[in-house]
């Protein structure tokens, strides 16, 4: 069996997966010209105002578990949301 019938795919070369590494690749830099950087500041500002002044914890993005939420909790977690604007 010949090895060159094998099929071969090679999706990154080393140049697209630095780019992809250092700065998102082209989904990133489309992002970035269109300031989601920015945007991405403004949200982990909220994320630690939300910490800080409401006790309530998610990661950097804004994700949070919300399984535990209940009739008594998401009253207070909508306020919270509210008050930050996230």
């Amino acid at each position: 069996a010949p090895e060159d019938d094998r099929a071969s795919f090679s999706f990154f070369d080393m140049d697209e997966w630095g780019r992809l590494l250092d700065r998102g690749g082209r989904i990133g830099e489309l992002a970035a010209r269109a300031g989601a950087e920015d945007e991405l500041e403004k949200v982990r500002e909220q994320v630690v105002e939300m910490r800080e002044k409401f006790g309530i914890y998610m990661v950097g993005d804004s994700r949070m578990n919300i399984a535990g939420l209940n009739e008594t909790t998401v009253p207070i977690l909508a306020d919270a949301i509210a008050a930050t604007g996230v």
